[in-house]
């Protein structure tokens, strides 16, 4: 029996329509598992720490021999590796120490090929050029530190292609990416067909020419080995995802970024991709999740301390705020709607009622006419009520949204906060002495500069924390411009000093100098002095210092 062509289409339509909803309940699951995962999170840390502890206990055992320290402190790297990178660095430092102390020259290259790996992954170039350079013999290397050296190469040169703005010209990004594809092919060269390093560059050769199934069979060979719980699985999932993307095949896509996001959280992992990459897919859809994941995706870079990810999420959150002002306007929009409506039935529910009782003066003849008329105010009313109800709940949802946003500025407000709790708290004791008439107490009190003083320490210690977290090399990078006996040393406690803040703040875009006096509490002449000064102890030309300073532990 031949079908008609328009049922044909019917069916086709309806098949797909299934399918399309049957995908959208799968993600739909998976997200609500990652929810659930988010929850736990803590625990997965705690467990985390634990292990890591139960490694530092071993170094406390008395007579531990060179090579069990070097093999923890190996074991504490990577548990550290992608959970923290400044601990993985100070681990990595440590394992190199007790490699020259055994003066084995292979772990002390092994160690250095870690280190330029964890370089890497958090997007310090130069300091991975540094060690290739200067620190790395390729024909000294055996041949799985030469495997190790042409995996970290491909990666190196992968992430630098990837790095917005890196490349100036079309030439130099074509010899980066040939450089990658070169590292890739010889990693393909030394290691075994059956190795994972051999299957996961075969995996990033398909990427690179398009052929995406090739590479979705080698990704389901690396996945089938991991554990779902594993920091790799998260990883290959994340390829997996990359590969649906560029096929087209985006809800695929989607799904894969979930997994890798749960398999982040279950390792402990803080150096992620994949939740940053969700929120920015879940807009403008589920807004309320992007804000959610987005909050995550920024503790987890905070935590870990990478500049890549710093970067990433710096270009994602101007898109975040842009959708949440759309989402805010609109739900206010709507509610401005409901209030007129209100309005408008109040202003009737007025006239009929002036109308039922002028009737009811009027005439009792009338009493039908009446009833009839307070069936329809009880219609109204019902009307109201059903409104009040969807303006309620239209409240409920900004009051969540609001929630949101307070969570996700929570960060700068607390400073304020502290200051506002501190004013309350100072106008209190103020008003309580006024009451006792102490009036002499009060003077003394407003007359102390001990309060000013106590607070503008705070604010000095906060701001420094805050500065250094976003250019942590400020001082030495500050320091490198000045004459080498004119160097500034810190105290033991000390972050920054007076000329370091003034300069911290011209870095930040503050010039003048009377914004500068106002921010720290000094006169505007005695901060011309002191950029005076300090300019008089430039190494190079004193005119061009402070446009030095404003470049200073800029991204390359």
């Amino acid at each position: 029996m031949r079908l008609k062509p328009l049922r044909v289409i019917a069916i086709i339509l309806s098949l797909l329509m299934t399918s399309a909803h049957a995908s959208a309940n799968i993600i739909e699951r998976e997200l609500q598992t990652l929810d659930n995962v988010l929850v736990n999170a803590d625990t997965y840390i705690n467990q985390h720490l634990e292990k890591i502890e139960r490694l530092n206990e071993l170094l406390q055992m008395p007579n531990i021999s060179l090579e069990n320290k070097y093999e923890t402190y190996k074991k504490l790297y990577q548990e550290y590796e992608v959970f923290q990178f400044n601990k993985a660095l100070e681990m990595l430092n440590l394992r190199y120490d007790i490699a020259v102390e055994m003066r084995d020259k292979s772990k002390q290259i092994d160690t250095e090929l870690d280190k330029a790996q964890l370089y890497t992954i958090s997007g310090m170039f130069t300091n991975v050029d540094n060690i290739f350079s200067s620190k790395i013999d390729t024909l000294a290397l055996t041949p799985s530190q030469l495997t190790k050296y042409y995996f970290i190469q491909q990666r190196y040169y992968r992430n630098i292609e990837w790095k917005t703005g890196y490349a100036k010209s079309e030439q130099e990004r074509q010899d980066i990416a040939h450089k990658w594809q070169y590292y890739c092919n010889k990693l393909m060269e030394t290691d075994h067909p059956s190795s994972e390093l051999h299957q996961y560059a075969s995996m990033i050769y398909h990427m690179s020419n398009s052929e995406w199934h090739k590479a979705e069979e080698i990704n389901e060979m690396l996945i089938a080995h991991c554990s779902q719980d594993s920091h790799s699985y998260a990883e290959y999932a994340y390829y997996r995802a990359s590969i649906y993307e560029s096929w087209g095949k985006t809800n695929n896509a989607l799904l894969w970024y979930i997994r890798s996001a749960i398999a982040d959280v279950k390792s402990a992992t803080k150096d992620t991709a994949s939740i940053r990459i969700l929120s920015e897919k879940l807009l403008p859809q589920d807004i309320n999740r992007a804000f959610h994941y987005i909050n995550i995706a920024l503790e987890n870079v905070l935590f870990y301390n990478a500049q890549l990810r710093h970067e990433d999420i710096t270009a994602i959150l101007p898109l975040i705020e842009k959708e949440y002002m759309i989402s805010q306007e609109a739900q206010q929009a709507e509610t401005q709607k409901f209030l007129s409506i209100i309005s408008i039935l109040a202003v009737a529910l007025a006239i009929i009622c002036m109308v039922v009782i002028y009737m009811y003066y009027k005439s009792v003849m009338a009493r039908h006419e009446i009833a009839d008329i307070n069936k329809q105010i009880k219609q109204y009313n019902d009307s109201l009520s059903e409104i009040n109800l969807r303006l309620k709940n239209t409240n409920n949802d900004l009051a969540e949204a609001n929630e949101v946003k307070e969570e996700y500025i929570g960060l700068f407000l607390s400073m304020c906060s502290s200051y506002i709790d501190k004013l309350k708290s100072y106008q209190r004791n103020i008003k309580r002495k006024l009451t006792a008439e102490k009036y002499s107490e009060i003077l003394t009190e407003v007359s102390s500069t001990d309060y000013i003083d106590t607070e503008l320490k705070s604010f000095y210690e906060m701001f420094d924390k805050a500065f250094l977290q976003l250019y942590p090399n400020f001082v030495e990078e500050f320091n490198e411009l000045l004459k080498p006996d004119k160097r500034i040393v810190l105290s033991k406690d000390e972050r920054l000093n007076t000329e370091l803040r003034i300069f911290a703040l011209i870095r930040l875009g503050i010039t003048e100098s009377s914004r500068i006096a106002a921010l720290l509490r000094y006169s505007a002449n005695t901060i011309y002095n002191y950029r005076a000064r300090v300019k008089n102890c430039a190494l190079d030309n004193r005119e061009e210092f402070e446009e030095r300073i404003k470049t200073l532990g800029a991204r390359k």
